[in-house]
């Protein structure tokens, strides 16, 4: 096995090491080799001493990297890299290979020290994994403690290479709900085809694991940050791409964490719980995203962990409430509707916002347990109206998409009807059109069943998803709630006031009641109004309340005033954003018996206009953040039956002849304006309208 060493100490210690090696010449034939290199590839000694390098060659490694090898040594300095060989038997094996040139006392390369450690094939790991306790079996993959094995060996290497080792830790994000709708089979199915997503993805020396039920952890040495980022996108664009469980086309997503071994931790367990913590980080975050560990990933980490906790014991602890809030029908300004919303009196916490842990229970899959008592305690709050002779309204429920999709959701309905003894018209489901695009055929046999029961549904975010018109006019519900981004800014950006006003005209054609969510301004339900929506839901008619307070509001209702003022006299509306030219306008302007209106900013003036019957509005051009021009634009489009005056300087004379041109302006005048000619402009403008 050995050439003539004259040190028996070092022969030993080379011969009895656990890594292989070999030592060549500078024309790579073998000199030595050990018996831990002999053992992984199955050659005697002598088959393989006066042999070249090039015995070991599979035919499956670049020529590129066998050429970047030799010129690297020969240059004197260390290779370290991967190379595909064969053993004696013909079968493959991957290899990590760290080759050193050996000097002479006068400094010249005699020989080259080659270390071989096998590396783990990440498409056959499975099968060298070897024993049971060390193999998952739905995936056939490394287990966590196989994991933990090979990752305190690579980062003993790594403390004597200097290289980096990175552990990236994936962990489904919807896996409660498959299992919910599809089986325990389905989802070890969607596992083990996970798995081999994940084996496509990495490099042969890479290893992959399933290191908890859904969760994978990818150990990979020597990858670089921008490596790192790639293989995240790569893998979030794998997971996410539909496949087949049991005839049905399913979208799963994954978050996942890494860390990096020495900059987050030194050893094997505090590393996997720094890429584990950013990790659950990213699935906080909402998911379907990637995490590099930062310090404080750990205790918010802990605290989610704490809180999921805290939240599987809510039921049975009584934390959870029920709060309600009004729906009101623009034409009366009264209470017609409810909407149901789930609340947490945490013990110590206090409240906790809904936006808090309702995606907590989503992707823990309490949401199911959460929106089961929603629909029993609702249903129990309707029968107490019922007794106490409050008048009743149709109270809405949110349905996640997990409960959607939850098989016994009907049956489940019925039972709740049937117990407590409440008509089923009293009952809405608001499903959010995103959930049902998820399958529309599906959904059209469950939208069936529900109203089957007698209980009407609603579309809720209607206009965040891609519904057909084709869908729509096939789906049964009785109600589209649009979206708050459109309500968000009605008032000020004519799409959005566009798309609001098409969604009604659509709606009112198909037999469906529309309905807009957020209203926080009179402005927006003003225009919401003038629109044609059926009914608003917001904080400007309340906020959401106990049952016995909405008990007061619906026996002693107070009409939402939902009016635009009488315009019992003209109403003229000044925006500058200098209020010394407000103050001379209106000063001079005092006689001309108007109501006169001011406001400092486009914004300022849209909201004003929204909540205000105004004939003639005055601008200035050059105002900070949105220019005359743009306001009387959006004005334009918004209230076309109002007069548009703008006052500016020469210098603006292009921009303003376009704007002419395009009907945004009705009346150009130059400054300095002239107070009489002014006037009578305005006059006109008041005198011109319809």
């Amino acid at each position: 096995m050995t050439a003539n060493f004259r040190d028996p100490l070092l022969c030993r210690a080379l011969d009895q090491n656990t890594l292989g090696i070999l030592i060549t010449d500078t024309a790579g034939t073998i000199v030595y080799v050990n018996q831990r290199q002999l053992d992984e590839t199955g050659y005697a000694s002598d088959e393989l001493i006066g042999q070249q390098m090039s015995l070991f060659s599979s035919g499956q490694t670049a020529a590129a990297v066998y050429k970047d090898l030799w010129a690297t040594i020969l240059a004197g300095d260390v290779w370290h890299g991967e190379l595909t060989n064969r053993r004696r038997d013909g079968r493959l094996m991957r290899e990590l290979i760290r080759i050193s040139p050996i000097r002479d006392d006068g400094g010249e390369i005699t020989h080259f020290f080659c270390v071989k450690e096998p590396s783990f094939d990440a498409r056959t790991t499975a099968l060298l994994a070897g024993a049971g306790e060390m193999t998952d079996p739905v995936t056939r993959m490394p287990n966590r403690a196989m994991l933990m094995r090979r990752l305190d060996s690579q980062i003993r290497d790594s403390r004597a290479s200097g290289l980096v080792v990175a552990l990236v830790c994936l962990e489904l994000d919807q896996v409660a709900s498959i299992t919910e709708t599809f089986g325990r089979v389905a989802t070890d199915a969607l596992l083990a085809r996970t798995a081999r997503r994940l084996l496509e993805s990495v490099r042969l020396s890479d290893m992959v694991a399933r290191s908890d039920s859904t969760q994978y952890t990818l150990l990979l040495a020597n990858a670089d940050n921008e490596q790192l980022d790639e293989l995240a996108r790569r893998l979030l664009s794998t997971i996410s791409t539909p496949l087949d469980l049991q005839g049905r086309s399913t979208s799963v997503t994954a978050s996942i964490g890494i860390a990096l071994c020495p900059e987050h931790a030194d050893s094997a367990v505090p590393l996997l719980a720094c890429a584990q913590a950013a990790m659950i980080k990213a699935k906080s975050e909402g998911g379907d995203c990637y995490r590099r560990y930062r310090a404080d990933d750990m205790v918010e980490g802990h605290a989610w962990e704490a809180l999921v906790a805290d939240l599987r014991q809510a039921v049975s602890k009584d934390e959870l409430v029920v709060h309600f809030q009004n729906k009101v029908d623009l034409e009366t300004g009264k209470v017609c509707g409810l909407e149901a919303l789930a609340r947490w009196n945490h013990a110590t916490r206090g409240m906790v916002p809904p936006d808090r842990f309702i995606p907590l229970a989503e992707e823990t899959g309490l949401i199911i347990d959460i929106s089961r008592w929603v629909i029993r305690k609702t249903a129990e709050q309707i029968r107490c109206w019922q007794d106490a002779g409050v008048p009743l309204v149709p109270v809405g429920i949110n349905l996640s998409l997990r409960h959607f999709r939850y098989g016994e959701l009907p049956r489940y309905l019925q039972d709740v009807l049937t117990e407590i003894d409440i008509p089923p018209e009293l009952i809405q489901l608001e499903i959010s059109e995103s959930a049902l695009m998820r399958d529309p055929n599906y959904a059209l046999m469950i939208v069936d069943r529900i109203r089957s029961l007698g209980v009407s549904i609603a579309l809720d975010e209607f206009g965040s998803s891609s519904s057909s018109l084709y869908f729509l006019s096939r789906l049964h519900v009785d109600e589209l709630k649009i979206t708050q981004t459109f309500v968000r800014d009605i008032t000020t950006n004519p799409v959005s006031a566009t798309i609001v006003s098409a969604i009604v005209a659509m709606a009112h054609k198909l037999g469906k009641r529309v309905v807009a969510v957020g209203v926080e301004t009179q402005g927006q339900a003003l225009q919401l109004k003038h629109l044609g929506c059926d009914q608003l839901q917001g904080y400007y008619v309340s906020q959401p309340s106990a049952g016995e307070e909405v008990a007061r509001m619906i026996e002693v209702p107070t009409p939402v005033t939902l009016g635009l003022p009488q315009a019992t006299e003209r109403t003229l509306l000044l925006v500058d954003d200098e209020a010394n030219i407000l103050s001379t306008l209106q000063r001079f302007l005092r006689r001309e018996n108007y109501r006169i209106l001011t406001a400092h900013s486009g914004s300022e003036a849209l909201d004003i206009l929204a909540s205000n019957a105004v004939q003639v509005i005055v601008s200035d051009h050059r105002m900070p953040g949105m220019s005359g021009v743009e306001l009387l634009s959006r004005v334009r489009d918004l209230y076309p039956d109002t007069a548009r005056i703008i006052l500016s300087g020469y210098a603006d004379i292009t921009t303003l002849t376009d704007a002419i041109n395009h009907g945004a302006i009705w009346k150009y005048i130059s400054k300095p304006w002239q107070p009489e000619d002014l006037k009578m402009q305005i006059r006109r403008a008041f005198d011109l309208r319809p």
